[in-house]
């Protein structure tokens, strides 16, 4: 018998022969990192009317804290475990004295300094390595996949639902100080694609800060930071622009709505990673890529979910844990 690897969208696995002194069957290739969710390019729709007066000023951007929202009650969620739930809280001294990432003028004249970007979230991006168990006795299989995660306060970490799916291990390597630490799932919401880990040692970990949905402008530049294909060396930073807002898709779980589109690299193992505007503040996780067909060529299209609504699932997903 033989278990072939998941899909894209899940962690490779490495078949193993169920028969000792005997060669085991070939499986087909198997991608060994949690790629983003291929979905099928939408159709064009037509160009927007110009507006009939010019749009209102906005507002001086502001920056927040990731998982602030709610903290009093969220902060000491409950150690349960019950349906898909396994809730942990350690109460960490470290990560409560954790101090949040500043927003920063991060640009020089009209470009982004992506270097300055690269720096604010340094502490607050982390990669994720994930372990997957199939079958049992001499039929058993195991494998390995990898995405990457946004660090909240006290030891929480938000990423892809997809990344964590299945896994029976998860670990996170935080790149600013080249540490391994466990990791425990607190939650998952397959719908929004959003999951919450936790470490215990949250020493060194920076919550990262965010800006809101109504800050995030179509044409401003980004940077999106993410464990792209697992390459050692640390974490793999690509630049582009916020390419539309509001976009919905469907992916193998479902529809999601809101999205930001943005033509930065997105690559297997960046589900989960920072969508950063040009002051340090994360503004979407990215979550999917569209990719060419026979028929349809898609070339830099990626999405992200947009942070608030990250956040809101995050806030659920925190008090059920």
């Amino acid at each position: 018998m033989t278990w072939y690897g998941p899909s894209s969208d899940d962690p490779t696995h490495h078949q193993t022969s169920p028969w000792p002194g005997t060669t085991p069957e070939p499986t087909r290739p198997t991608d060994p990192w949690s790629a983003p969710p291929r979905i099928p390019l939408p159709r064009a729709a037509g160009p927007a009317p110009a507006p009939s007066t010019p749009p209102a000023p906005r507002p001086p951007r502001t920056a927040r804290v990731i998982g602030a929202t709610a903290v009093a009650s969220l902060a000491l969620a409950a150690a349960t475990v019950g349906g898909a739930w396994v809730g942990t809280h350690a109460g960490d001294d470290a990560a409560s004295s954790a101090t949040a990432a500043s927003p920063v003028v991060v640009t020089s004249g009209d470009a982004i300094d992506v270097a300055a970007v690269v720096d604010a979230l340094e502490s607050s991006v982390v990669s994720i390595q994930t372990t997957v168990s199939r079958g049992r006795g001499p039929f058993a299989a195991e494998g390995s996949g990898a995405g990457t995660g946004v660090v909240l306060d006290d030891g929480y970490i938000v990423t892809n639902a997809h990344v964590v799916a299945g896994a029976s291990g998860i670990t996170i390597n935080v790149p600013a100080d080249g540490t391994t630490r466990s990791a425990t799932l607190v939650g998952t919401d397959e719908a929004a694609d959003i999951a919450v880990i936790h470490v215990d040692d949250a020493s060194g970990l920076v919550p990262a800060a965010t800006a809101t949905d109504d800050e995030t402008e179509v044409g401003e530049d980004v940077v999106a930071i993410g464990n792209a294909l697992a390459l050692d060396g640390g974490l793999t930073v690509t630049k582009g622009i916020v390419s539309a807002v509001d976009r919905s898709i469907e992916t193998g779980s479902g529809r999601l709505d809101g999205l930001i589109q943005t033509d930065a690299a997105i690559s297997s193992g960046n589900s989960g990673g920072a969508l950063v505007d040009a002051e340090g503040r994360v503004i979407g996780i990215n979550t999917a890529v569209a990719t060419s067909s026979s028929t349809v060529a898609a070339s830099n299209i990626g999405f992200a979910i947009s942070i608030d609504d990250a956040l809101a699932t995050v806030d659920g997903l925190r008090r059920r844990g």
